[in-house]
């Protein structure tokens, strides 16, 4: 392997162990030229490895769904952390909502952990199901819907007519992409909708997003920052990020 095809090959890693690469990272790393630097993400955009930003890139993930699998590899200590902080706004007795997705996976292993006397749980998500069936002090109600194999989420008229029957105390949202102009997104149009449904019929909702998610776009709108009560993310947020976040009146745990 040329020393230019090892070079973008470590390039596409790192994105996928964080989410984002700047010019100047790949200057710094790698020991290269700015030309340089920037042909390298214009072949791998060409390749459909990664989306050209200004002054750098994000992952491939606008267009192309990430398999559930390959996301729980994908910053799991960051998701590790939110699902910590996420545990803490959960108190015995209360009646959440997970949504799919690999961030409320890590919450879900978290709640297997936790000594709940009585905790009602609403999911969608046929894996987080499996995660949670049958633990002690945890009552399960999954949704009916239609399954889509690259998120085993549960969607839908069926799962969207057993939302409309349950008051949801809080909700644990996942998404795949978050924005502060356009909102909370997702690939699939059925999820969204469904994803929609469970905000309506709860009264606190927390967004669980990695910093990698921030400022980016899915195809899908699920909803606006209107009924989001906090985002929960991880602490390596930039500043500069976080900023315009919090000066919209936008709670950060």
């Amino acid at each position: 392997m040329s020393k230019t095809a090892s070079r973008r090959n470590h390039i596409v890693q790192y994105l996928r162990e964080q989410g984002t690469i700047t010019v100047g990272e790949i200057m710094e790393r790698y020991e290269v030229s700015e030309a340089t630097a920037r042909r390298d993400l214009e072949v791998l955009e060409q390749d459909k490895k990664l989306i050209r930003t200004f002054g750098g890139a994000v992952l491939e993930t606008v267009r192309k769904e990430i398999p559930f699998y390959r996301k729980m590899e994908i910053n799991s200590e960051q998701k590790k952390e939110i699902a910590a902080k996420a545990l803490n706004l959960v108190q015995n007795e209360d009646v959440i909502a997970l949504t799919g997705g690999s961030t409320n996976m890590f919450l879900a292993r978290r709640l297997v952990q936790q000594p709940f006397e009585r905790l009602t749980v609403v999911t969608n998500a046929l894996n987080i199901a499996f995660e949670l069936a049958g633990i002690p002090g945890i009552e399960l109600i999954v949704t009916g819907g239609v399954n889509r194999t690259q998120s085993y989420e549960l969607s839908g008229p069926m799962a969207d007519t057993t939302l409309e029957r349950i008051t949801i105390q809080k909700t644990f949202l996942g998404a795949d992409g978050v924005d502060l102009m356009r909102g909370l997104t997702t690939f699939n149009e059925l999820e969204a909708n469904t994803n929609r449904k469970m905000i309506e019929q709860s009264l606190e909702i927390y967004v669980l997003a990695d910093h990698t998610k921030l400022n980016h776009r899915s195809l899908f709108l699920i909803d606006g920052w209107q009924a989001i009560t906090a985002l929960v993310t991880d602490s390596q947020v930039p500043a500069d990020i976080k900023k315009p976040y919090s000066e919209a009146g936008i709670r950060f745990v």
